[in-house]
C-alpha cells in the first residue's frame, strides 16, 4: 500500500487535503495517510516531516510554503507535492515553474496581481485611494504585497499599513481614514486568524474589504478573487500519481497555476454599505453570500 506523508503549517488549508485525498480516490490510488500538523507553529515543521520520512512514506504532500520549504529540507530523494505556495521560485523551492528541478513539484496558489487589481476596480469602479495591510514578519503576505504594489502602481493611489504584531491591530481605526475607498489584503496567517478584528474595524469606517482568503468573504469581505484550494488538492492528486504511478520524476512536473481563480461576493455587505455588485461579477461568482 502507498504510504503518503500530509504535512500541513494549519487547519486552514484542510480544504486542500480534502481535495487531494478526494483526486486520489478518482484516479483510483489507494494510499495510507500519516497526517503531520504543526497547529500554526512553524518551528515543528522541520521535526514532523523528519518523522513522517522516518515512517517510510512514499510521498509528502506539504500544505503551505513553510511545510514545503520543511520537507523539501530533508535528506534522501522521498518526493514532495506543495500547495498552495504562493511564488516557489522566490522562496527557493524550485528552479522554474516549467522545470522544477529536483524532488519538488506542486500548485501555485499564486492568483496574478493584476487579476486581482482589475477585480476590485471592477467591484469598485469609482476607487482612488486603497489601504494595503502588510504583515511584515509573513513571507507569503511580503511576496503578495509586492506583486500587487507593481499591480497598482498606475491604477489606483495605494497606502500601505504595516502590521508587525497581532496587537497593532487594534490601532487600524486610526489608519483606516475617511479618504479610503477600500482595504485590500494579501494572504497571510495573521490576517486571515485575525479577521474579525480587522472586519470590524474596517466595517466602523464603512469600508469594503477586498480579500484574498476565500472564508473572509462569508465573514465580511465584500468580495475576493482567489485559487480554490480543493481543486488545487486535486490537481496535486494528478501530480502525485504522475509520480507513485507512472514512474515520473518530480523534476519533470512542471508547476501548475490555476487558470480561473473562484470570484466570490458578498450580497449583505454589499447592501450595507449601498455598493451595487457588477453583472458581469454576479454571473461568473463561485459563490455569493446573503
Amino acid at each position: 500500500m502507498i504510504r503518503i506523508g500530509i504535512l500541513q503549517l494549519t487547519q486552514n488549508l484542510d480544504d486542500a487535503v480534502n481535495g487531494f485525498k478526494q483526486g486520489l480516490e478518482k484516479l483510483n490510488v489507494a494510499a495510507v495517510f500519516i497526517y503531520r500538523n504543526a497547529d500554526g507553529n512553524a518551528s515543528l515543521l522541520s521535526k514532523l516531516a523528519q518523522e513522517l520520512f522516518d515512517n517510510h512514506v512514499d510521498l509528502i504532500f506539504a500544505c503551505s510554503t513553510p511545510s514545503a520549504l520543511a520537507a523539501k529540507a530533508l535528506n534522501g530523494k522521498t518526493p514532495v507535492i506543495f500547495t498552495p505556495v504562493f511564488d516557489p521560485i522566490s522562496t527557493g523551492l524550485v528552479d522554474t515553474m516549467s522545470a522544477p528541478g529536483g524532488k519538488i513539484t506542486g500548485m501555485s496558489g499564486m492568483v496574478n496581481a493584476a487579476d486581482k487589481v482589475s477585480f476590485l476596480k471592477q467591484l469598485l469602479p469609482t476607487a482612488k485611494k486603497v489601504a494595503m495591510l502588510v504583515a511584515t514578519k509573513d513571507q507569503n503576505t511580503q511576496l503578495e504585497a509586492a506583486n500587487f504594489r507593481i499591480a497598482a502602481k498606475n491604477n489606483i493611489k495605494l497606502q500601505e499599513i504595516p502590521i508587525n504584531e497581532q496587537t497593532e491591530l487594534s490601532l487600524l481605526s486610526e489608519k483606516l481614514t475617511d479618504d479610503l475607498d477600500a482595504l485590500f489584503l494579501p494572504i497571510g496567517r495573521i490576517l486571515e486568524e485575525n479577521f474579525s478584528s480587522i472586519a470590524y474595524y474596517a466595517e466602523t469606517a464603512s469600508i469594503p474589504i477586498i480579500a484574498s482568503y476565500a472564508p473572509n468573504v462569508s465573514m465580511g469581505a465584500l468580495g475576493a478573487l482567489c485559487a480554490n484550494h480543493t481543486n488545487l488538492g486535486e490537481a496535486c492528486a494528478k501530480q502525485a500519481k504522475a509520480i507513485l504511478i507512472d514512474g515520473k520524476d518530480p523534476k519533470d512536473i512542471p508547476v501548475g497555476i490555476q487558470a480561473e481563480p473562484d470570484i466570490l461576493l458578498n450580497a449583505f455587505v454589499a447592501d450595507n454599505l449601498a455598493i451595487s455588485l457588477p453583472t458581469n461579477l454576479l454571473v461568473k461568482a463561485k459563490e455569493i453570500f446573503n
